[in-house]
């Protein structure tokens, strides 16, 4: 009998979400040198710093296609996440990790993520995680940080999975309340709740959830 599917974020949950956060400002530091320009810099510290992204790519390669430029672009990005991580291996959510193991003798347990899949083995592979998960859905290199295509795929290959425990990103639970998903916000960094959605501040909350 196939066992139900738990699918989970990574930052946030597994690993703490310090490698991505910090990635793009490294990234941002990184085009300031090859451009010669210091204002870049503050596109680090602003919410809408993906438009800074998209104007960058074009003065650094302006003869690329938009999604070779996109491309390029995440390839670089996750290159700055996994040099943070393997520099920073205390990031990895050790108890969590465990729990999660010891979930899979009656759950099938599934990552959905916006990293790409050279990304996301290249991680796996630092943290010795390579065997946690029965199904990976990753993005492909083309395309932008857009969770809600990554679940589409997930759902048409896999079906709906009978929970989906996420990070901070509201667009993961509107996809999952659009889709009848029940959905929890591991909130373990103490972000600020999401109006309307479940959330949980601690592993021992999250295990009194699913039980």
């Amino acid at each position: 009998m196939t066992k139900p599917i738990i699918a989970t974020t990574f930052s946030g949950l597994y690993i703490k979400s310090d490698p991505w956060k910090k990635a793009h400002i490294l990234w941002f530091q990184k085009a300031s040198k090859e451009l010669n320009d210091p204002l870049i810099n503050d596109w680090a510290y602003k919410e809408d710093y993906f438009k800074g992204v998209d104007e960058v790519m074009k003065r650094l390669y302006p003869t690329l296609s938009d999604s070779q430029r996109t491309k390029e672009a995440r390839n670089s990005f996750f290159n700055s996440v996994c040099q943070y991580i393997q520099q920073n291996t205390r990031v990895r959510n050790n108890e969590v990790i465990e729990f999660f193991k010891e979930l899979k003798a009656k759950y099938e347990l599934a990552l959905i993520t916006t990293n790409t899949e050279e990304a996301i083995n290249r991680i796996l592979k630092i943290l010795n995680l390579e065997e946690l998960f029965d199904f990976i859905e990753p993005s492909r290199p083309d395309e932008k940080d857009d969770k809600t295509l990554v679940f589409d795929r997930f759902i048409r290959i896999y079906g709906k999975p009978f929970i989906y425990i996420g990070g901070d990103r509201k667009d993961s639970f509107d996809y999952c309340k659009q889709h009848n998903i029940r959905a929890i916000f591991a909130n373990f960094e103490d972000k600020e709740d999401i109006f309307g959605v479940e959330s949980v501040h601690n592993l021992k909350e999250l295990e009194l959830k699913l039980k």
